[in-house]
């Protein structure tokens, strides 16, 4: 499994959403701004089975497309005794999406409460090629936990994982299915940790075992959590 994390422009993104839920991927929607025009775009996050990358990429490929924009060469200069005009607006080419795939070492869903998780899937060779190199500065392996909630849990779950020590941050996302809005919790952790985190995030879910919508079948789950290798921890 991986995890795709793709970056498309605002007025694609509605479409896009659309086409991949349609095809039946799961993903969240966080609304960002690029730096370099300083326009709105959406970066989507979506976990996909390496059979399934490149039907997910053809969905990207189909929808998402280059535009033209227009922005200045130089920024206007202004001082006490001159001002400099930015010359003529450059025309460039944007678009249409820039995406960037990580290898998934674990992949859990939790229903919250003492239940246990509906999916808890480990991808060992994942694991092993990063082993060598996921290394903080200290030498010890480094994981990053993502994982997403729903709205009425993340509270508890970010309070606890302060409580019990552990950094985190917090995103305010939205799901593509329901298009709800969900919180996604980013926590760098030591690998021999991760089982703790992932604890913590359970206890504090409440349980849910219902299917919503139930015309659809599709099932609701407190957390859908990402561990991720990660090749280098620095803290500066």
């Amino acid at each position: 499994m991986q995890l795709l994390w793709a970056i498309v422009q605002a007025e694609d993104a509605d479409l896009l959403v659309e086409r991949l839920v349609a095809q039946g991927f799961r993903l969240t929607r966080i609304n960002s701004v690029g730096t370099f025009l300083a326009r709105g775009n959406a970066t989507i996050l979506m976990g996909v089975a390496d059979e399934q990358i490149e039907q997910a990429l053809a969905v990207l490929r189909a929808t998402c497309r280059t535009r033209r924009a227009f922005v200045n060469a130089l920024p206007q200069v202004e001082t006490a005794s001159i001002s400099l005009a930015a010359p003529m607006p450059l025309e460039v080419l944007v678009g249409g999406a820039v995406v960037f795939a990580f290898p998934v070492q674990r992949f859990l869903r939790l229903r919250g409460g003492a239940a246990p998780p509906s999916a808890d899937e480990q991808y060992p060779l994942a694991a092993a090629a990063g082993d060598a190199s996921q290394l903080t500065e200290g030498g010890t392996a480094v994981n990053m936990v993502l994982a997403i909630l729903q709205n009425e849990d993340a509270d508890l779950v970010a309070g606890g994982l302060l409580a019990a020590g552990y950094r985190l941050t917090r995103l305010n996302t939205a799901g593509g299915f329901l298009r709800r809005g969900n919180v996604t919790l980013l926590v760098g952790v030591e690998a021999q940790k991760v089982d703790d985190v992932l604890g913590i995030i359970q206890a504090n879910c409440r349980l849910r075992e219902e299917a919503r919508p139930l015309q659809a079948g599709m099932p609701m789950y407190s957390a859908t959590v990402f561990v991720l290798d990660a090749a280098r921890f620095v803290h500066v």
